[in-house]
């Protein structure tokens, strides 16, 4: 552990050393690539040699390239099943490359992003709750890892994209651009529950994927796709592309209903409604392969061959802002994401919460944030912790009505670099992540610090933005 911190922060020096960053990394394949380009030369006439202006040029002549290292350090002084701390992080680098610009092909483009994780997470060593104090943790792999590698085509004047190839499920579905303006994985870069719950694909970890949208009006789209379900592919290197372990498919389907432009004299908003099936078996959450309760008797879980369903509705809105066409304002977001079947450690999501742009008129860029998560412990989830505990040498059964909170402030202090130091609070917390144990944890208080770099923004490279890294 000390070597991936050491790791993360001496990262994390070398890239401030060089300048500034910007928002949560996207590994959502990016726009036209001619769009991104800011300022190809620094002197009219001349010549600029530097890597800034290089890297400039390149993305005029078609190739984007991206790198984002995300630091997260967080730790907790009560509650859970035990208390202490931990440092994670990821770091990725990748390429767009505009087709169009470079061979004539005209709407097509090929992305591609290799991930280097470090470090496990707090819910992971310590704490055992289903959700994650730190959201950039999702690979527990300390190794090189290829994970998006895809080609698009855009068709019908862009309304619409046609995406193939080794992808993440998460880059595409039950998003909203408020929601990773926090360091916990309750919602970012989609609700913890259809995370971890779906069958989804998360990056780096991809799958073979493929992902339609299509938009009959400006201002809203319809989108599907079928994902591969392999669970090799989190501890492989990415480059196996086999599909014999594969064991089933995910389906997920969403409408959407958005106007995003923040500059626009109507203020943004998106509402989203979905859901999602999955063919893959997964584990049942008490029985074992005996059919008696796994966590007194211990053994293999009992395999459930069933789909997984669920569906989900979320939305936002600028409610506030000082003048039309303003970057600041004021933002609120929420919705629901239910599980159809009760094979789960949650069967309910209900997440809430605001987002302050531009607290004051001289931190334009600065966010304040606060959010607030409910779920629903299931019946067999309860049942197996209560068992497990008991076997343990404990009692107790955990209150199976979990809230978790968080208080947040996103400093940006140049260009591309945002802090975010923060604080969380989860009453009633599971032990989920950590069964084996006779503790019955008490409330939950944690405390963190978020460190987000993007090499482009640094440079004045320039990319729309989209969710979060997952």
């Amino acid at each position: 552990m000390k070597s991936t911190t050491l790791m993360g922060i001496g990262s994390l020096c070398l890239a401030a050393s060089g300048g500034a960053l910007a928002a949560p990394a996207n590994d959502t394949p990016a726009p036209a690539i001619a769009e991104a380009v800011a300022g190809a030369t620094a002197a009219e006439g001349g010549y600029d040699p530097s890597l800034a202006a290089v890297l400039r040029r390149w993305a005029q002549q078609g190739v984007f390239l991206r790198a984002n290292l995300i630091n997260q350090y967080a730790g907790n002084s009560t509650g859970g099943v035990d208390q202490g701390s931990s440092n994670v992080g990821q770091f990725n680098a990748g390429a767009d490359l505009d087709l169009d610009t470079l061979f004539g092909v005209r709407g097509g483009s090929f992305h591609v992003t290799v991930y280097r994780d470090y470090g496990h997470g707090l819910n992971h060593d310590t704490t055992g709750t289903f959700t994650k104090q730190q959201h950039i943790y999702k690979n527990e792999y300390t190794h090189l890892h290829l994970g998006l590698f895809a080609y698009e085509q855009k068709l019908m004047d862009n309304r619409l994209d046609l995406v193939v190839g080794r992808l993440g499920t998460t880059s595409y579905y039950g998003k909203l651009s408020a929601n990773c303006q926090f360091q916990s994985a309750t919602h970012c870069g989609l609700p913890r529950l259809i995370n971890a719950q779906s069958g989804f694909s998360l990056l780096p970890s991809a799958t073979w994927g493929v992902n339609v949208q299509f938009k009959p009006t400006p201002h809203t789209y319809v989108e599907t796709g079928v994902f591969e379900v392999n669970p090799t592919s989190a501890a492989s290197n990415g480059t196996d592309f086999s599909v014999a372990d594969a064991t089933g498919v995910t389906v997920p389907v969403e409408w959407g209903w958005n106007r995003a432009d923040a500059k626009a004299d109507l203020p943004p908003f998106a509402l989203k409604l979905g859901g999602y099936v999955s063919t893959a078996p997964y584990s049942d959450r008490f029985y074992n392969t005996d059919g008696r309760s796994r966590g007194l008797y211990g053994g293999s879980a009992r395999r459930v061959n069933a789909n997984r369903t669920g569906v989900y509705a979320m939305g936002e809105r600028v409610v506030w802002r000082p003048g039309p066409g303003s970057m600041r304002g004021l933002n609120l977001f929420g919705g629901i994401s239910q599980q159809l079947e009760v094979e789960e450690i949650m069967r309910q999501q209900i997440h809430a919460g605001l987002v302050m742009t531009g607290p004051s008129a001289a931190r334009p860029q600065d966010t304040l944030g606060f959010s607030v998560s409910y779920f629903n412990l299931t019946d067999k989830e309860q049942a197996y912790l209560r068992d497990a505990r008991i076997r343990a040498g404990g009692e107790g059964s955990n209150n199976p009505h979990q809230f978790a909170f968080e208080l947040n402030y996103g400093w940006h202090p140049s260009r591309g670099v945002v802090v975010i130091p923060n604080v969380q609070y989860i009453v009633h917390p599971d032990n989920s992540g950590l069964p084996n144990t006779p503790v019955l944890p008490d409330n939950l208080f944690a405390f963190g610090l978020s460190v987000q770099l993007n090499f482009g923004s640094m440079i004045g490279l320039r990319r729309e933005g989209g969710g979060g890294g997952d």
